[in-house]
């Protein structure tokens, strides 16, 4: 029979071994927790491209849903996927970029990885081929944006870099300057080449760019034949007669983020909360139809929108911003339902069909943290943690396994 201290010897060691066993269980279950977490996720690690979408969980993980006929989900298949699949990036993701079937993930070390479509050398490598996985393309990256057809990446050293299609001055330098050219003849730039110096925040949609410098001024270059670089005159013109910015020129001041709308317009964000907004004005994606050039419903001139905001994002033809107290507002086109309202208080006609549209903000959900737009839809995060979507679903990227083509409620969307 055991004495009284041999009993209590053993039950300090079984007591030893249980507390050592519930440690192990709680670090299992943190570090399960988490894999698919959103409670953490911030707009950088948001991205929206026309019609597939990127986030990045609070362990690092990418995950991916949506149109994949080019592998921009990166899961090695060509399937669109209508919920989220998980995407092997090595190393921790802080940011990820999504273009036209183009994708990107920059890790916390600087590496930055790309897959999709390289048709158009956009994925700056120098390779011109698309690919279904991952694949790493430059070092030393602390920001990305993608474009529809080109990206932009900052460097450690805030030094500006630019590659891809140079469609209508995309990239800010000549035509001359470019290594390659894709089948429809238009110059292409290979791999990153060095465009600016001392650069903090980015932005690119379909053939031109943005980017703030420092100090606050914002600059654009590219396409403008729908008003979206915010400027009153351009140095170019192409073969069409549209107007272009071959090289970089400031817009405004006092600018902390920008956002491209994918092809119309363009959002900025001042460093006073003010929001500011330019671009085409027919469906309403800069928040007002009294624009400065009512003939072709046009605003040229950054216009004050909004104050009190703190974030922003544009997608095609809509747009949106969370104000300070977490009230997302929307507005724009809303022919899927992307601004979250069944409708909308003006009707537009493209060719013989009419669509609505919302030119003055209408608030879509309280308590939100994170914003992401993209083609026809939009994404956010709520203080609850939970991530939703709302708008197009043609390729299920609303990412909630829905076979509906559009929804104007928001759903949401869970990680596996």
């Amino acid at each position: 029979m055991a004495t009284g201290r041999e009993r209590n010897r053993q039950i300090a060691v079984l007591c030893g071994a249980v507390v050592v066993v519930a440690v192990i269980a709680v670090a299992m279950f943190i570090g399960l927790s988490k894999s698919g977490a959103t409670d953490n996720m911030t707009s950088e690690q948001m991205a929206c491209g026309e019609d597939h979408v990127l986030v990045v969980d609070a362990s690092g993980e990418v995950y991916a849903w949506g149109h994949n006929l080019q592998g921009e989900l990166g899961d090695s298949t060509c399937d669109n996927k209508s919920e989220p699949v998980h995407i092997d990036v090595p190393g921790k993701v802080v940011q990820v970029a999504a273009g036209n079937e183009l994708s990107f993930a920059l890790c916390k070390n600087g590496d930055l990885y790309a897959w999709g479509n390289d048709e158009n050398w956009q994925m700056g490598d120098g390779m011109n081929i698309s690919r279904m996985e991952p694949k790493k393309v430059m070092e030393d990256v602390k920001a990305i944006a993608a474009g529809s057809y080109h990206a932009l990446a900052i460097k450690e050293d805030n030094a500006l870099y630019v590659w891809g299609r140079n469609k209508n001055g995309a990239l800010g330098i000549s035509d001359s300057e470019c290594d390659q050219t894709d089948e429809d003849g238009n110059a292409c730039q290979s791999t990153a080449v060095k465009l600016m110096d001392d650069v903090a925040s980015i932005s690119a949609g379909l053939d031109y760019s943005m980017a703030v410098t420092s100090d606050g001024t914002l600059y654009a270059w590219g396409y403008n034949v729908d008003g979206q670089l915010g400027i009153a005159q351009t140095d170019s013109t192409n073969a069409d007669g549209q107007p272009y910015q071959s090289v970089p020129v400031k817009v405004m001041d006092n600018v902390s983020k920008v956002a491209c709308g994918s092809r119309y317009h363009a959002l900025a964000l001042t460093t006073d909360g003010d929001l500011y907004a330019w671009g085409r004005a027919d469906v309403g994606s800069v928040g007002t139809r009294e624009v400065d050039d009512e003939e072709n419903m046009i605003q040229v001139q950054p216009l004050k929108i909004m104050s009190d905001v703190k974030d922003i994002a544009a997608g095609s033809a809509h747009s949106l911003a969370l104000k300070n107290d977490g009230t997302l507002y929307t507005w724009g086109v809303n022919n899927y339902g992307q601004i979250g309202v069944k409708k909308g208080e003006f009707q537009y006609a493209i060719g013989e069909e009419l669509i609505y549209c919302q030119a003055t903000p209408v608030e879509l959900a309280e308590n939100v943290e994170a914003i992401a737009a993209g083609g026809f839809m939009s994404l956010y995060r709520s203080t609850d943690g939970i991530l939703r979507s709302v708008g197009c679903n043609l390729y299920g990227q609303l990412g909630i396994g829905s076979e509906e083509t559009s929804i104007s409620t928001p759903h949401a969307v869970y990680l596996k």
